[in-house]
């Protein structure tokens, strides 16, 4: 269930992604590194409700490369105000690689290769 729910996320962060995006550019009244600020925060709240979600579920690596991609979208705020001519070529790349990483995991989660390994027993 909370497998189905983390996919569902997944799916609404990528459409809120795009409709904000293609709202932006038919209204034309939103900068563009305004816009992305408010993916950013968004795109961040919804791995963060995600990780809460599957962090027992899914394998440790996935935990430690959300927790990454989470620390970068923070840093990319950052970066708005220091490097503003990197913002957006990072941002786009940072957005890329998390939904390709979401939609891979996903289809690994579906055919069953996307577990966490059983700990095991301290014996003496």
């Amino acid at each position: 269930m909370k497998e189905r729910l983390n996919t569902s996320l997944q799916s609404i962060s990528l459409f809120g992604v795009v409709g904000l995006t293609a709202w932006s550019v038919f209204y034309g009244n939103l900068p563009t590194k305004e816009l992305l600020t408010y993916l950013i925060i968004f795109v961040l709240l919804v791995e963060v409700f995600s990780l809460i979600l599957i962090s027992k579920i899914y394998p440790e690596s996935h935990t430690s490369f959300k927790i990454g991609m989470m620390a970068a979208l923070l840093v990319l705020l950052g970066i708005k105000r220091v490097m503003p001519d990197f913002f957006t070529p990072l941002t786009v790349t940072a957005f890329v690689i998390n939904f390709f990483y979401n939609f891979y995991t996903n289809q690994k989660r579906r055919t069953g290769r996307f577990k966490r390994k059983p700990k095991k027993k301290i014996k003496f």
